[in-house]
């Protein structure tokens, strides 16, 4: 493993250039003797692949690393690394870290939150409310219900443990099947997903975007849910079809559903998403919260410590599986 100081740390975020400064300004506190350099355009980043050890990155771009000769780690500033790999021409000795672990409390609450908002029917609410309508209507309770987690990592665990609050069943999968606290039952495989679809009245996607999940929940993944069922959807828009989606929304199969995520982001104005029946839509928002940037820096620099010292990194991604 290699060792030896970083001089120079870079940052490349695709946000507006304050953020990318207010990063640059967390990273100085944590890191004072070295220097730090942030790109807020491609080209930027590009012109000075050759002489980075380290980048923070969210969304990097492709096909650029045969000229990265210096780095060492790339550290990206989500828990998701579809925007990264596959990488073929990345060097074999880069490291990758995420910021898995990160999102768990704030993600949880926001599963939570649009499950409520489906069962008790907010958005009719509001609708009812500029249309100055009083009208009845029954609301699903949470309570006794099956909730199915696909991708039981550290963010599903929260949203069991919060779910089991509400006196909900729950279920889901894993890649490797273990015994969680407060899930009743983890399996794996197409098999174990039909099976917690087939069971769930709630279903909350967090499954990482790879090219064995691309597209995996489509018309017939939406069928196995029960008519009526609530679908919520806060992992990757690349692994939900959307237009299967749109179509079991309209057609009432689906009681209600909820994505933070989407295959275009931002989304067109001309999407017909915007416009579905009993869809809840959110700008990829469920992971942010005002000291995630905070902790997310100080991973990052305890990650080019362990890297100075040669010591195993936090949050190291396998690429093969791609998480």
């Amino acid at each position: 493993m290699s060792t030896g100081r970083i001089a120079k740390i870079h940052v490349h975020h695709g946000f507006e250039p304050a953020i990318g400064e207010a990063i640059a300004a967390q990273l100085r506190q944590g890191m004072p003797e070295r220097e730090i350099v942030v790109s807020h355009r491609e080209e930027e980043l590009r012109a000075r692949i050759a002489e980075i050890e380290v980048l923070l990155a969210f969304r990097p771009p492709r096909g650029m690393w045969s000229g990265a000769r210096r780095l060492r780690l790339i550290q990206m500033m989500g828990a998701g690394v579809d925007a990264l790999l596959p990488a073929p021409d990345l060097p074999a000795q880069v490291q990758i870290t995420n910021a898995r672990g990160l999102h768990g409390a704030q993600m949880s609450e926001f599963a939570l939150a649009m499950m409520l908002a489906l069962a008790k029917r907010i958005p009719r609410a509001l609708e009812q409310q500029r249309a100055h309508l009083w009208k009845l209507y029954g609301l699903p309770l949470l309570g006794g219900k099956t909730l199915g987690i696909l991708g039981l990592g550290a963010i599903g665990a929260a949203v069991a443990d919060k779910a089991r609050a509400f006196g909900m069943r729950v279920i889901g999968t894993q890649r490797t099947p273990r015994e969680m606290a407060n899930v009743d039952l983890v399996v794996s495989g197409p098999e174990g997903t039909e099976r917690v679809l087939r069971e769930s009245n709630y279903a909350v996607v967090l499954l990482p975007l790879t090219p064995e999940t691309r597209g995996s929940i489509g018309a017939r993944e939406l069928d196995w849910l029960r008519p009526g069922a609530f679908f919520v959807n806060l992992a990757r828009g690349g692994i939900v079809d959307e237009q299967a989606l749109l179509e079991r929304l309209r057609s009432g199969h689906l009681a209600g559903a909820a994505s933070d995520v989407f295959a275009r982001e931002p989304m067109p104005p001309d999407d017909p998403l915007w416009d579905a029946p009993n869809l809840i839509v959110t700008p990829h928002v469920a992971g942010l919260e005002p000291e995630y940037m905070v902790r997310l820096m100080e991973l990052a620099v305890d990650n080019v410590s362990r890297l100075e010292r040669g010591e195993p990194l936090r949050n190291l991604v396998d690429r093969e599986r791609g998480y």
